[in-house]
């Protein structure tokens, strides 16, 4: 694991406090055994993830014949491995008013419910318009804030475009429907200048509407991206790399984002190229 308080370029940064998320692909074929499901916790405790974004949750919670499943493995990472927050990440705003409100719904102990709603819908490789995505995103925004325990809505963009020249408007709809911003940084080696564009549109949006708007850098350990870069620099270093590359950067808007951590796509990928080290 690394310490809390590293120094990178001569610039030393807290880890402490850090979001430090990780998506859960192939749910579907770990929640329910035990052994599977322990595997994948370790790891995440390993690498000192506190959130986790859960996927396959369209099969796992089809009928209330899934809940009980899905509330043990939940309960598991909030009370033995230290998960705080847990996720859903769906594609529409009738996912949530249905499929996971009704699973929240069911459960009585918070400990086993989902407290972050993630749209995933990517209008940018035309999955939907924008108009489109963003009719979804004012939807989860406005079911979480509903809730009798309001959940907070986050969202992942890859680019401003479908189309291109809106950018500032994209960007402006996006900051006012969500808490916090997933922004990718899809390469074999991370690196700032890949979101810089990105990041001071959200950034003059953001000052626009006279907020600070929280982002999470999105790291792929797929081996089309960083795989092979993980496999030999960690997570946090990697995360630490990039930091110190924004904060070494100026540009318009920066005054309004609070880089908050990061979030590695995803945990079978993640796992492969950062095994646990037997101690």
């Amino acid at each position: 694991m690394e310490p809390s308080s590293p120094e990178h370029n001569g610039l030393k940064i807290d880890l402490s406090s850090i979001y430090r998320g990780v998506y859960l692909d192939s749910l579907k074929y770990i929640v329910g055994d035990q052994g599977k499901e322990n595997a994948l916790l370790q790891w995440c405790q390993y690498n000192n993830f506190t959130t986790v974004t859960c996927y396959d949750l369209y099969t796992l919670l089809a009928t209330s014949a899934g809940y009980p499943k899905v509330a043990a493995f939940i309960r598991k990472a909030r009370t033995q491995y230290g998960i705080t927050t847990v996720t859903a990440c769906m594609g529409s705003a009738n996912a949530f008013a249905t499929i996971i409100s009704n699973y929240n719904t069911n459960r009585t102990d918070t400990l086993e419910k989902f407290d972050y709603a993630n749209l995933e819908l990517e209008w940018w490789n035309k999955a939907a318009t924008f108009k489109n995505y963003l009719k979804e995103l004012q939807g989860i925004n406005a079911w979480g804030d509903a809730q009798t325990k309001p959940i907070p809505t986050e969202t992942y963009i890859g680019w401003f475009q479908n189309p291109t020249g809106q950018e500032l408007t994209q960007a402006t709809g996006i900051v006012s429907n969500t808490d916090r911003i997933l922004v990718h940084d899809y390469q074999t080696t991370p690196t700032f200048s890949y979101m810089k564009s990105r990041l001071q549109w959200l950034g003059r949006a953001a000052k626009a509407q006279n907020k600070i708007q929280k982002i999470i850098f999105l790291f792929s350990a797929e081996p089309t991206f960083s795989f092979n870069y993980f496999v030999n620099n960690s997570f946090d270093n990697t995360y630490l790399k990039v930091l110190s590359e924004y904060q070494a950067a100026s540009f318009t808007g920066k005054e309004n984002l609070e880089i908050i951590g990061y979030q590695i796509f995803a945990q079978s990928e993640g796992r492969a190229a950062r095994p646990m080290m037997i101690q």
